[in-house]
């Protein structure tokens, strides 16, 4: 900012501020400061289209794309002509901004002056339509581009698996001429944000066996994907690939990463090392750390955790209270989680929003004081939502409160009629309190429906292959081999039984 500062004041004193080759290098330092390099922009008498697109480029990148498009006006008004890095700037901020309108009255003019022929105007189009959900319109404008770059498909592609249609994705994937690291990262993304998670880590395999180095964002995905399956030894691998490449440093987020992934994986050890072992500890490797005790019901640590956090000089934000809250929860300690909601606003400065009532609500109802938490649902100061009305009816089922779990599953069921979870919940409820002739009800509603619960599921990794197993699914190459064994075991449970009770 200085030297931008010291190089204005001495074209100033030599006259040559109106200059465009002196003036396009000072508005790119004063890019830094948008204020400063809108003043020295507005004072030029006749701007050319590149000092133009200096100032879209900057504006396009900031918090305040909208000033990029109110800038293009002017500049038609004054008629400068725009070329071929006007429109990709202008389009970045109808995308940031989520406007569509304006972004296909850019296509218009950019089909008015020639330029939609240009891959770099073409692969922006592609990324507005993708981003504002017109998939059509995004592979109408890639179809119809005479050349496309790796970006063309890479941004295709992304659109795809952003919008969820991985498989659509997928095909461009595949059909792709080259591939680069950020191709892989996209498609990875994608299967992660579809829950196909096998499939991100078979594609993770194969980037390296290509000898691709991923980035840090594919790294990210990969570690939510271990976390998901439960991949310990894989996401183990990545720790100590990522520690191998950074020598021994890790970025912050995948430090984030790395500890959830850990915890979820059920390593708690390995979690605590590379909590340990980031030099700078951020709110995110902090609520990482909470969620992970939260989620192990540690509730004793993760209260400490949280005190020595605050201690720390670390300002809590509003997921390290949903941590917080939560594993008072879990841990039982009703007294420490009200104290914490009580203390949110007034001593962190953070508003409860509904995520946080309901941490209450699953907090008051765990310990059995049900009344208490309908009280405090009264009480909100917004509608409840069917998480806290969830976790009531869940309290109702444990301590056989049928009055008030009715009320909340009548809610519930209004809001989803086709959630078979709710059904099976209520049906445990009359079951536990004897009211068979509301139990055969229930069957009959379920049935009228059409609902039914989704099958259980579990994962098990062996020798880094994560094996998935659903409830009355016999799809898996082993299942004949594991039914026989698992037979045999009972049989052989069966006859040490009746043998011990001889003894």
């Amino acid at each position: 900012m200085q030297e931008a500062k010291r190089l204005h004041g001495h074209l100033i004193t030599s006259g040559l501020h109106q200059q465009d080759h002196h003036l396009r290098k000072l508005i790119t330092l004063y890019t830094s400061s948008l204020h400063h390099a809108r003043l020295l922009f507005d004072a030029v008498h006749n701007p050319s289209t590149y000092l133009y697109n200096t100032m879209f480029r900057a504006y396009a990148a900031s918090s305040t794309p909208l000033h990029a498009l109110s800038l293009h006006r002017r500049m038609l008004r004054h008629g400068a002509r725009p070329d071929t890095y006007t429109f990709p700037f202008l389009l970045k901020a109808c995308s940031a901004l989520a406007c569509l309108y304006r972004g296909q009255e850019l296509h218009c003019q950019a089909l008015k002056f020639g330029l939609c022929t240009h891959v770099f105007v073409g692969n922006s189009l592609i990324h507005l339509y993708g981003s504002n959900s017109r998939m059509d319109s995004a592979r109408l404008v890639f179809d119809e581009m005479a050349y496309r770059d790796i970006a063309s498909w890479t941004t295709l592609l992304a659109c795809y698996a952003h919008s969820g249609s991985v498989e659509a994705a997928r095909k461009v994937f595949d059909k792709m001429p080259q591939r680069s690291v950020v191709s892989y990262s996209a498609m990875i993304a994608g299967y992660v944000r579809g829950n196909r998670f096998r499939e991100a880590l078979d594609l993770f395999r194969e980037l390296f066996s290509r000898n691709i180095e991923p980035s840090d964002s594919c790294v990210m995905s990969v570690l939510c994907a271990c976390a998901n399956l439960g991949a310990l030894n894989v996401g183990r691998w990545v720790y100590s690939y990522v520690c191998q490449r950074n020598g021994g440093c890790v970025d912050s987020r995948i430090a984030t990463a790395l500890i959830d992934m850990f915890f979820k994986c059920g390593s708690i050890e390995h979690a605590l090392r590379v909590f340990e072992g980031a030099k700078e500890k951020h709110v995110g490797e902090w609520t990482a750390m909470l969620s992970g005790l939260a989620m192990h019901g540690l509730g004793e640590q993760l209260i400490e955790a949280f005190e020595e956090m605050v201690g720390s000089g670390v300002k809590p934000n509003i997921v390290t209270f949903v941590a917080l809250l939560s594993g008072c929860s879990h841990s039982g300690l009703v007294n420490e989680g009200l104290k914490y909601f009580d203390r949110m606003d007034s001593d962190f400065g953070v508003e409860p929003t509904v995520e946080h009532f309901g941490c209450v609500v699953d907090l008051l109802g765990r310990a059995g004081l049900i009344n208490q938490a309908m009280q405090f649902i009264s009480e909100m100061p917004f509608e409840p939502n069917a998480a806290i009305w969830g976790a009531l009816l869940n309290a109702c089922r444990v301590f056989k409160n049928v009055e008030i779990g009715e009320l909340a599953a009548q809610w519930l069921i209004k809001d989803e009629p086709w959630n078979g979870a709710l059904y099976i919940t209520l049906l445990s409820l009359y079951r536990k309190a004897g009211r068979w002739e509301e139990v055969e009800r229930v069957k009959m509603k379920m049935k009228e429906v059409g609902c039914r619960k989704d099958p259980g599921c579990s994962l098990i990794e062996v020798d880094g292959i994560c094996n998935e197993f659903v409830g009355g699914d016999k799809s898996h190459p082993s299942a004949v081999e594991m039914s026989f064994n698992i037979g045999k075991m009972m049989v052989e449970f069966e006859e040490n039984s009746e043998w011990i009770a001889l003894v």
